[in-house]
């Protein structure tokens, strides 16, 4: 599904000026001459721009001006209904063009009149794809690590990986004489055919993610000192940002849930103050946690003042809210709000998105 063009919605001013019949190849009967310009694309967006009209099947590729960041052109078109279709394009790096915007708009030629159409451009460019979630060694046990020669002894290791990709396993050690049952797979047994110290190392890869976890194994030729080691763990799973909620001036009670399939709130008006509530799942009260909101544009997009954090409780919840206060910048801004959550190195984002402009 594309995506609106996320600068500023692009208008089209058409001056249509009285001229003769059209000449060879140009319109045949009263025509007008149409002066296009579209703001708010630079040549860092898009590297052409082209409008087409139809049914006068005239074309014309406009031209960007640096002085008044737009890109400009004209075409003399008959008088009737005409649809205008623009189509920007960018370079693929290898000097061919690739279609990364269409917009479309009808609009009636009359000689003489000045006529103003709205054009919107939608990206048609396929998202980015959601980077790898690493995969995660949850847990591995191990039997004797004391143990004379040719004596087996078991490992294995709990992996799980989060996007559900296949895992694969690696089990190795430093000691040449060593002997793996199955050294491919989660569970494993191990002997030493001689004595000495061996470092066993299971390494867990997931689309070419890497985790490991090793140990080490005393093989003996004497009865060795024995003893028992208690060992206890902790899981800490990502946190997740599960919702964003915004009221406030004009703008009724919007709720955004992770799972929703879009995140655009209706348009709103400048210098209007919103309530914008974060919440965020944790699912464990360990770690050490944040949970921000944050304003992503090409352009200021006004001001946010933290209020009350839930999340800064005693005893830390698992499920906490953080609200912010925003405050919105002039008109033509495009905003997106990002909410951010961390617990260590353990991160997640979701964000929505809305236009300032003026509203009743």
């Amino acid at each position: 599904m594309s995506k609106p063009w996320n600068i500023v919605a692009s208008i089209l001013v058409v001056q249509l000026l009285a001229c003769a019949g059209g000449g060879e190849g140009g319109p045949e009967g009263p025509s007008g001459e149409m002066r296009l310009s579209v703001e708010g694309l630079t040549t860092q967006l898009l590297d052409r721009l082209v409008v087409t009209a139809q049914p006068a099947n005239v074309s014309q590729a406009l031209t960007y001006s640096a002085t008044t960041d737009s890109f400009e052109g004209t075409l003399v078109l008959p008088e009737g209904a005409q649809t205008l279709t623009a189509e920007g394009f960018v370079d693929d790096g290898a000097g061919t063009p690739v279609l990364s915007a269409t917009g479309s708009a009808t609009v009636n030629v009359v000689a003489g009149v000045t006529v103003g159409v709205f054009l919107g451009l939608q990206d048609v460019t396929p998202p980015a794809p959601q980077p790898d979630i690493a995969p995660f060694i949850r847990s591995s046990t191990s039997g004797s690590v004391n143990i004379p020669p040719l004596t087996l002894t078991a490992f294995s290791v709990d992996v799980i990986d989060l996007d559900a990709d296949p895992i694969t396993y690696q089990w190795t050690s430093n000691c040449a004489t060593s002997v793996f049952t199955r050294p491919n797979a989660s569970y494993t047994e191990w002997y030493n055919t001689v004595p000495g110290t061996c470092r066993i190392e299971v390494r867990a890869t997931a689309r070419g993610q890497t985790v490991s976890r090793s140990t080490s194994v005393n093989v003996y030729s004497l009865t060795p000192t024995t003893g028992e080691v208690d060992v206890e763990g902790t899981y800490t799973p990502r946190p997740r940002v599960s919702a964003i909620h915004a009221q406030g001036q004009g703008l009724p009670l919007q709720r955004f849930l992770r799972e929703d399939a879009v995140t655009r709130f209706p348009i709103v008006g400048p210098n209007r103050t919103f309530q914008v509530d974060v919440f965020v799942d944790y699912g464990t009260s360990r770690g050490t946690r944040t949970a921000t909101l944050e304003l992503v544009s090409g352009v200021a997009c006004g001001t946010l003042v933290r209020g009350a954090d839930t999340c800064a409780a005693s005893p830390t919840p698992t499920s906490c809210s953080v609200r912010y206060t925003w405050t919105t910048p002039m008109p033509t801004a495009l905003c997106k709000l990002t909410a951010r959550a961390t617990n260590g190195t353990l991160a997640d984002a979701f964000t929505v998105g809305t236009m300032v402009d003026w509203v009743p």
